[in-house]
This record gives C-alpha cells, sequence and structure tokens, in this order.
C-alpha cells in the first residue's frame, strides 16, 4: 500500500490545523500537540501487513512519526521520493 504523508492525507491528519499560507499547505499545529493525533490517526489505519510505501511532502519529523507507529505492522516498509526511486527503509519476517 501507498501511504502518502502530505498534508493532503485527510485520514493522516485528521483533528489538526492545516490552513493554506502563500498558496501552500501548511500545518498549523505545532509538532509537539500533532505527534500524537497522528500516531492516533496511524493507529486507526488499515495497514498492508505485508508493504507500506511512505511518500509525499511532509517534514521528516513526520516520516519518523509514522514510521515509528508502523514498525511492527507490516514486513517492509519503503520511501519513495515522488521520481518513483524506492528505497527499502525495513524489512522484517
Amino acid at each position: 500500500m501507498i501511504l502518502s504523508l502530505s498534508l493532503d492525507n485527510a485520514d493522516l491528519y485528521r483533528g489538526l490545523d492545516i490552513g493554506i499560507d502563500a498558496g501552500k499547505r501548511n500545518l498549523r499545529t505545532p509538532p509537539a500537540e500533532a505527534i500524537p493525533v497522528i500516531v492516533a490517526n496511524v493507529l486507526q489505519m488499515h495497514i498492508d501487513p505485508d508493504e507500506v510505501v511512505l511518500t509525499g511532502a511532509m517534514a521528516i519529523w513526520a516520516y519518523l512519526v509514522v514510521f515509528h507507529a508502523l514498525h511492527g505492522r507490516t514486513r517492509r516498509l519503503l520511501y519513495e521520493d515522488g521520481m518513483g526511486d524506492r528505497v527499502l527503509v525495513a524489512a522484517h519476517g
């Protein structure tokens, strides 16, 4: 499954303040407040137990949070850079 971390992912960022500043989406909720909400949202998602590909424009801290929340829930975690290249970042089992 492909999991976009961009701010267009309403399921991932449900309950957080996202606004448009200078024509670009911006997470207005501070990271310290956003992290537990993002983790709770990830835990409610149906996650493919075999493989998840993380992609989308977002801050590195969000990738780390989602990676940690998915660790152990799927066998393989990959990162896609938006140019079609995928990098295996974790494999279990």
